[in-house]
């Protein structure tokens, strides 16, 4: 009978899902797979180099979710049915895991309930089963990245608690509970929070063997899977050459943004509400409730994790480990996601969050608790049920956040940007752009409608100037960004997706014109004045090899041109333009200044003394760029 409750639960999920199986690649998707022409060329002789080198987007390393996509590559061709079919797959082997584990865990914490044990295992695996947050880990075929890790965290859970034997840990248990980590970490980084939840499970269990037989040796266990993820942590994020986070900020609105963070977690881990893609934490009108929420939730976690180490209770298990698997998403190293809380950062911390639902419940009257569960179910599932539709195109899923989220401008962004400009809808664009609440926002999208119409008509009519002009006037207003995009990743992303689309703006114009020197000129140093180093060096190489530049500007082509290579990290490179800038009429003796850095780099010492001397004499006052 457990198991039935269970295979009710996967098959309303399943069908749920199965709606979407023959939607189209979606947004990431299209990057991870249909144009990821690295891991498309890769042969299985060369297989190893996933796990020496970045193959998603060439920037992400996660070996195995990698290796996932090459062999659906491999069997089915780019087959988004397929991939998302996977996606599923992966979902279902990890429901039998969830079982085990729960059930494990149960008797452990609860030996009187022995009997009860599986009926409540049952309960949570279907739970989780149903619960709307994996809709968007697994109907999402990016969403890979995250029903991946589950599949192998759970298995790592499971052997973890398997290790425990009266007098000590299982050692081939204990070992392959390790092995199993380290595909977890190869799935996905940011589950490094499994690590210290099992080190806690093996404390636990070190701390039930009587006195005189404990061994401390035996505490090498816990202290080998947390050392495993620091290592593997250390690796990663010096492979994850795309990390590109947020300056560290000490006011008091980053701690407010962790607390808000973990509110919304918790919040949306129990909820019973619709599900969205995108949700505005700074902007929600209950965010001091959010935070104090937060601030229990971090308290509560961490004094049952303390009183754990001297009475066993499995809602404090639940809740520390709740804290543990979220720590990774809650912001304490800052980074710009498009929403500070997301579903899929829930794709495991569910799990704790429903044992504790059910533990709560298993100590009502068998009556009530089967009604209340069976009323979490029902809800849970008709979310399930309707959430994945949302996921049939770009339209639809921006389109039921800016319903639900009316005059939010970070859906509004992506309508604008992903949809209605790419299809030439400038008076939908227009609409969409005047009904963002925040003035600057508004003003930043209706900028950025304005310069890909006149890059439009540039494109259509031949005239340049006025897109070219345009173009430079908006470029220096995102070098000063509000004073929350300090804090609030989501106003950062805002302002960083918005000055790519105008990066972008540029490109379109110069594959247009490929020979237009002046063009190229001004779209080099513009990509310099908003930091875009290596887009500049293309332009400004272009520029300054092209014979239609005039005369008057060449050497400071050339000056920019060493300047973008220094930048972009090719310092060796950048020598023999910034000679060529003081060879021309007029010559560009700035050049020294930067001359005298590269020859310095290179351990030249005479030549950058000389070079100092020269831009001291020269340029007394240098500016970095003109």
């Amino acid at each position: 009978m457990p198991a039935m409750i269970v295979l009710v639960s996967a098959f309303v999920a399943v069908g749920a899902y199965l709606q979407a199986f023959n939607y189209p690649f979606f947004s990431d998707d299209i990057s991870y797979l249909p144009e990821n022409t690295k891991l498309i060329g890769l042969h299985s002789a060369d297989l190893w180099r996933l796990f020496t080198e970045p193959y998603n987007c060439c920037f992400e390393f996660l070996p195995l979710r990698d290796f996932s996509y090459w062999l659906d590559i491999r069997l089915f061709g780019l087959t988004p049915s397929a991939s998302r079919g996977h996606n599923i797959i992966l979902y279902l082997l990890c429901l039998p895991l969830v079982y085990a584990t729960t059930l494990a865990v149960w008797r452990y914490f609860r030996p009187a309930d022995a009997a009860g044990a599986p009926w409540a295992a049952a309960a949570v695996t279907a739970l989780f089963a149903l619960h709307p947050a994996l809709v968007e880990s697994v109907v999402w075929i990016s969403g890979r990245k995250y029903v991946l890790p589950n599949l192998f965290a759970m298995l790592a859970l499971w052997l973890a608690v398997r290790a425990r034997r009266e007098q000590g840990l299982s050692v081939p248990h204990a070992a392959a509970t390790l092995v199993a980590f380290v595909a977890v970490m190869l799935s996905k980084t940011s589950y490094v929070g499994v690590a210290p939840l099992i080190a806690l499970l093996w404390v636990l269990f070190w701390l039930d063997i009587p006195a005189p037989g404990r061994r401390r040796s035996l505490l090498l266990w816990p202290l080998a899977i947390l050392f495993l993820a620091g290592l593997l942590t250390l690796i990663f994020v010096a492979k994850n050459e795309g990390f590109d986070g947020m300056p560290f900020y000490f006011g008091i609105e980053a701690v407010i943004r962790t607390f808000a963070v973990l509110g919304w977690m918790a919040r949306l881990a129990v909820s019973l509400g619709s599900r969205h893609f995108l949700y505005p934490v700074f902007e929600d009108p209950n965010l001091s409730f959010m935070v104090a929420i937060g601030v229990v939730v971090l308290l509560s976690a961490a004094a049952s994790g303390l009183l754990l180490l001297r009475k066993r209770s499995l809602e404090g298990f639940a809740l520390a480990a709740f804290l543990l698997l979220c720590m990774p998403y809650i912001q304490l190293m800052p980074n710009h996601p498009p929403s500070l809380v997301s579903d899929r950062y829930l794709a495991l911390a569910v799990w704790p969050a429903i044992l504790l639902i059910v533990a709560l419940l298993w100590r009502l009257k068998p009556v009530l608790r089967i009604v209340l569960l069976l009323v979490i179910a029902l809800l849970w599932g008709f979310q399930t049920i309707e959430r994945p539709r949302d996921w049939r195109s770009l339209e639809t899923l921006y389109n039921a956040d800016l319903h639900t989220y009316p005059g939010s401008y970070m859906p509004a962004m992506y309508e604008i940007n992903n949809v209605q400009l790419p299809q030439g809808l400038y008076p939908e664009a227009y609409k969409t752009a005047n009904s963002i609440t925040v003035p600057e926002f508004r003003e930043v999208m209706t900028d950025v409608i304005k310069a890909d119409y006149a890059v439009h008509v540039a494109v259509s009519t031949g005239k340049l100037q006025e897109s070219m002009s345009l173009l430079w006037d908006l470029g220096p207003g995102y070098q000063q960004r509000p004073i929350q995009a300090e804090w609030n990743s989501s106003v950062l992303f805002f302002y960083r997706k918005n000055l790519e689309r105008l990066v972008n703006e540029w490109e379109i114009l110069a594959r247009r014109f490929p020979d237009d020197a002046s063009l190229r000129y001004n779209a080099g140093l513009w990509m310099l004045s908003v930091h875009k180093s290596k887009h500049a060096v293309a332009h400004l190489r272009a520029a300054s090899e092209s014979q239609r530049l005039p005369e008057s500007v060449r050497g400071t082509a050339f000056r920019n041109l060493g300047l973008a290579l220094i930048n972009s990290g090719n310092a060796a490179e950048a020598e023999a333009p910034l000679r060529a800038a003081l060879e021309q009429s007029p010559p560009d003796y700035r050049a020294y200044c930067l001359l005298s850095g590269v020859y310095k780099r290179a351990g030249r010492t005479e030549e950058a003394v000389r070079a100092a001397a020269d831009c001291l004499s020269h340029v007394p006052n240098d500016n970095q760029f003109e």
